[in-house]
Parts: C-alpha cells; sequence; structure tokens
C-alpha cells in the first residue's frame, strides 16, 4: 500500500522500516537458493574468463573456511543482483507520496527503464569490463612465476565489477528521481559536465587497463550516461 500524504513521520519510518524487512527476507530466500546451485552459478561467472584462454591461470582456496565462504558471497551477490527491481519497486513506491506532478504511469516507465539500465550494466561489466581486467592483471605476471589467485578474492571481484556497473548505469534513473525531488535540476547538471567527465575518466584509469582506449571504453558510456541524466532532468523539470 503506497503512503499516503497526510501519514507522519513516525508512519513514514514505520512504512520504510516494512519495506526493508520485505526486501530483507526476499534477499535471504535468494540466497539461499543461490548457496543450493553455487557451483553452476560458479562455472557461469568463470565463462568470460575461460573464453580468453590464459595460460596459467588457476585458482587455489587457501583458508579451510574459503569454500563456505565462496558460496556466501556467489549467494549474496546473486541474490543481489536478482532483487534488483523488487528493489526499485519498493523504493519508488516509498518516495511515490513526496514526488510532485508524476502519474503511475510515469512511476512504471521509470521501474521499466531502471531494470534495464541495470541489466545492461552488468552485462557491460560481464562481457567486457570484468574479463579485460582480469586478462591485464594476468598479463602482468612474472612467467617463472606460478600464478594461482586465492578463489574467494576472485569471485568478490568480479562479481564486484559486476554488480558497480550496473549500479552505475543507473545514472539518468537517478537524474530524474532527483530532479523530481527538487534536489538537482538540469542547469545544475550541465554545469557539472566537465567535472563529471574528469571523473569518468578517472574511474576508467583506475578499473581498466592503462591504455586510451580501454579508458574511453568506460568512460564515454559513462559520459553519455550523464548526458542522457541531463536530458532526462529538462523534459522532468518542475516549473517554477
Amino acid at each position: 500500500m503506497i503512503p499516503k500524504d497526510d501519514m507522519t513521520f513516525i508512519e513514514h519510518l514505520e512504512a520504510l522500516r516494512w519495506a526493508l524487512i520485505r526486501i530483507f527476507l526476499i534477499i535471504s530466500i535468494l540466497m539461499v537458493c543461490s548457496f543450493v546451485y553455487s557451483d553452476i552459478i560458479q562455472d557461469f561467472i568463470m565463462q568470460p574468463i575461460n573464453g580468453l584462454g590464459l595460460e596459467n591461470f588457476k585458482l587455489q582456496d587457501i583458508k579451510i573456511t574459503s569454500p563456505f565462504m565462496v558460496k556466501i558471497v556467489i549467494s549474496l551477490f546473486t541474490s543481489l543482483i536478482i532483487v534488483f527491481p523488487y528493489f526499485v519497486f519498493e523504493i519508488l513506491k516509498f518516495i511515490y507520496p513526496a514526488i510532485p506532478k508524476i502519474s503511475k504511469i510515469y512511476l512504471s516507465i521509470i521501474f521499466i527503464f531502471s531494470v534495464i539500465f541495470f541489466v545492461i550494466g552488468c552485462a557491460f561489466g560481464y562481457f567486457y569490463l570484468f574479463p579485460s581486467t582480469i586478462s591485464f592483471f594476468i598479463n602482468l605476471v612474472d612467467p617463472k612465476i606460478e600464478f594461482n589467485p586465492e578463489r574467494l578474492n576472485y569471485i568478490f571481484y568480479s562479481f564486484w565489477l559486476i554488480v558497480v556497473s550496473g549500479f552505475i548505469y543507473q545514472l539518468p534513473i537517478i537524474s530524474l528521481i532527483l530532479t523530481k525531488l527538487k534536489i538537482i535540476n538540469y542547469e545544475f547538471l550541465k554545469q557539472m559536465r566537465s567535472i563529471a567527465f574528469v571523473l569518468f575518466l578517472v574511474f576508467g584509469a583506475l578499473i581498466s587497463p592503462p591504455d586510451p582506449l580501454s579508458q574511453l571504453l568506460i568512460a564515454f558510456p559513462l559520459y553519455m550516461l550523464y548526458e542522457l541524466g541531463i536530458m532526462v532532468s529538462y523534459i522532468f523539470r518542475i516549473e517554477k
């Protein structure tokens, strides 16, 4: 049930608490299911690397608890990815009364595009960002050195890149919501354009191989998303 405008502050907090409880319960159920199928999910995560034909690349478990922790990490990140559409639904449902002049149809469009952008971002991380960074780091290894990275570190790093990519692709949706909440406007985003571009270049340099092409392949989509965010902010601007 969507909170009404006449709800008190405490009632809003209560609605938020129940929304978080529902999200937590769904994540818990998904974690159990993902834990059972963690081996299959691990094989899926390994596919981009297996396709690179890398030599001297073997994973290992160092600690006694590592096999269990790997399954926990896999189940946690998998559940977070799967629960994302429901998470967005709960967030939009909670903030709906605070967004003026927006219909449920627009809210449905926001929900659909948020999920689409998240999937595109995760796909970008899975098919390009993740294998390219792993390939770069492996190529730095001395051929005389036996390179056996820890499986837990590898799984966590791979999921982290995929999930971060998915959330970064939410920039246009975040711009729309913050515009409707009167926190930002398209003039502010236009003024911050040059700073955002530099930050995207820095971010691309930090998580990509140190060559200009890889850096631009990461920074350029982010900048296009920022420009799209400006357009969205302008279209859904609130007239004074």
